[in-house]
Parts: C-alpha cells; sequence; structure tokens
C-alpha cells in the first residue's frame, strides 16, 4: 500500500517569498538611512575639537573614507551590511554591532509586554464589540478605543507618569531594571496597539458570524461558548494575526518615542542617541538590527497565520 505524501502546512516557496520580500525592506530602510546621513554632512567634524585646524579635519576625513565619491562610499557601506565588519563606534570607539545587540533583550521585553496587553485588551474590545446585544456596550468600548488613538504616545506616557508615579507613587518615574519600572512604559505601548487590533477582530468576528456554516450550527442547537471558542473565534484569528503581525513587527523600532519618555535601556534610545551625536556607524547597526527584527517576526507571524488561515497563503 503506497504511503500518503504528508503536505507541509505552509510551502518553502510561500516562506521564501517573504523572506525576499523581507530583504527587500531591509535594504531599502539602510538605504535610506545611508542617504539621510549623508546629507547632513561630514561626520568626521565629530571627532575633532572644535579649534581643530582644518588639515586634521580633512586628514581625519580622508582616513573614515568619507571624502571618497558617493557611489564608492555607497558600495562600502553595503559590502560593511553584508559581512557584518563596520567601523567603530564614534562615540563609544569601539564596534557598533555588539553595542546594539545588547539593547534589543530590553526592547524585546518591553515590546513583548506591551503587545500582550495589547493584544488582550484589543481582542476584548473587539470581542464585546462584535457580540454584545446592548448597544452601548458594542459602541462605547470601542470608541474609547478609536479617540485614544488619535492621542499622541509620548502624551499618554506623560500622563501616566503624572498621575501613577509623581502623584501616586505607584511606580517609578525611569526604568530601574525592576518589574515595576515596565509597567508604565508597557502600558503606554499597549495603547498603540489596542485599536488596531480591537477593530479588526471586531470586523472578522461580524464576517464569521454572518457565514453559513454558524447559521447552520446554530440551527442545529450548537452550545454557544462550543460555537464561539471553535467556530468564530477560530476562524477570526487569521485576518487578526496579521495585524497583530505588522504591530510586532515594529516592536524593536516603534518604541522609540517611549523608551526616550521613560529612559527605557532598548535600542530606541540608543538609535535617538547616535542620531543626536550623528555616529554614523551605530545608527547604521541600529537601523540593520530594526529591519532584521521587523522582517523576522513578521515572517514568524505570516507563517503561523497561514497556518491557522491558509486562504491568506494566496
Amino acid at each position: 500500500m503506497p504511503r500518503r505524501r504528508v503536505r507541509a502546512p505552509v510551502s518553502w516557496r510561500y516562506i521564501g517569498g517573504r523572506l525576499a520580500t523581507g530583504l527587500v525592506a531591509v535594504w531599502g530602510a539602510v538605504t535610506l538611512v545611508f542617504f539621510a546621513l549623508y546629507a547632513t554632512g561630514n561626520p568626521a567634524i565629530l571627532l575633532v575639537p572644535p579649534d581643530a585646524p582644518p588639515d586634521e579635519i580633512l586628514r581625519l576625513t580622508h582616513l573614515m573614507g568619507f571624502d571618497r565619491p558617493l557611489p564608492v562610499q555607497y558600495w562600502n557601506f553595503l559590502t560593511s551590511v553584508a559581512t557584518g565588519t563596520f567601523p567603530d563606534s564614534i562615540r563609544y570607539g569601539a564596534d557598533p554591532l555588539p553595542i546594539a545587540l545588547a539593547k534589543i533583550p530590553a526592547s524585546l521585553a518591553l515590546g513583548l509586554t506591551g503587545l500582550l496587553v495589547g493584544v488582550l485588551l484589543g481582542g476584548v474590545i473587539g470581542y464585546v464589540s462584535a457580540t454584545a446585544r446592548s448597544g452601548w456596550l458594542s459602541r462605547v468600548p470601542l470608541g474609547i478605543a478609536t479617540g485614544i488613538e488619535s492621542v499622541p504616545t509620548f502624551f499618554i506616557g506623560i500622563v501616566l507618569i503624572i498621575v501613577f508615579a509623581v502623584r501616586l507613587g505607584w511606580f517609578p518615574v525611569t526604568s530601574t531594571g525592576d518589574a515595576a519600572s515596565m509597567v508604565l512604559p508597557a502600558l503606554t505601548l499597549a495603547f498603540a496597539f489596542i485599536p488596531a487590533i480591537a477593530r479588526v477582530f471586531r470586523t472578522a468576528l461580524l464576517d464569521v458570524l454572518q457565514a453559513e456554516h454558524i447559521r447552520t450550527a446554530r440551527a442545529k442547537g450548537l452550545p454557544r461558548h462550543v460555537l464561539v471558542s471553535r467556530h468564530v473565534v477560530a476562524n477570526s484569528l487569521g485576518t487578526t494575526l496579521n495585524v497583530v503581525g505588522i504591530q510586532a513587527g515594529v516592536l524593536l523600532g516603534g518604541a522609540v518615542v517611549t523608551e526616550s519618555v521613560f529612559g527605557w535601556p532598548g535600542i530606541g534610545q540608543l538609535s535617538i542617541n547616535a542620531v543626536q551625536n550623528r555616529d554614523y556607524p551605530l545608527v547604521i547597526v541600529c537601523v540593520l538590527a530594526i529591519a532584521v527584527g521587523f522582517v523576522l517576526i513578521n515572517l514568524v507571524v505570516d507563517v503561523v497565520a497561514a497556518v491557522v488561515e491558509p486562504r491568506l497563503r494566496s
């Protein structure tokens, strides 16, 4: 009896296509940063004292290769990115790659906590808005979430600091390295995730609730908790996971403002400091780390979403 061939839930062609798209995104991100930094002027000026003679500036500019033609600089830049060999950080005087990588765990911890809170609250709001029989419950929570979306993240963070850190004293104002110092920045970050997740999950639930097989299951008297958990919610996860993937993709770079407000020692705050200091090598490495993280996180979420909802593979 011939063996039945087991088909993989997601094809390698699908994964390869997502990886190719991600590589183009990484190339575009680092290229934009290269030309943006090139337009800001000569970074070698930052390495010399304010009263340094022009000859010293020219010598350092030639030593670092900033006097070469733009195509040559760009090619050398792409070679450095591909091989992982970057010039030393202008501020730290060391390889910028370990400096940036050391900040990623803190950003991931903050981002994942904020995303988890945002998914839970957004999912609850979307579910209540789609299934509540009361008009008040179906409109007010989603309306509040949509209103919060229009408020800048830094303003939400400042309000949380004033209320819960300064006046009530429940949490520290800035990062102290413990779990308590993560509460306010994670909650601030969660407010950015809640509205989109709530809206998409609500729309997906409403679409599934109108499907023919759901009506048939209701007519057969299937218990409500079984109907909701096995059929309605399960069939609504595919589309929602795509939105979660987009939100998760910005975990490393999207928390820049939040990290700055709360002094969180992540790669977002490191990126801001590098831009302010015009630390060319460190900026490139930070952007590269954020772009690669974005691609990898989105790839994982895309694969999970394709397994949950096969129609998304097309």
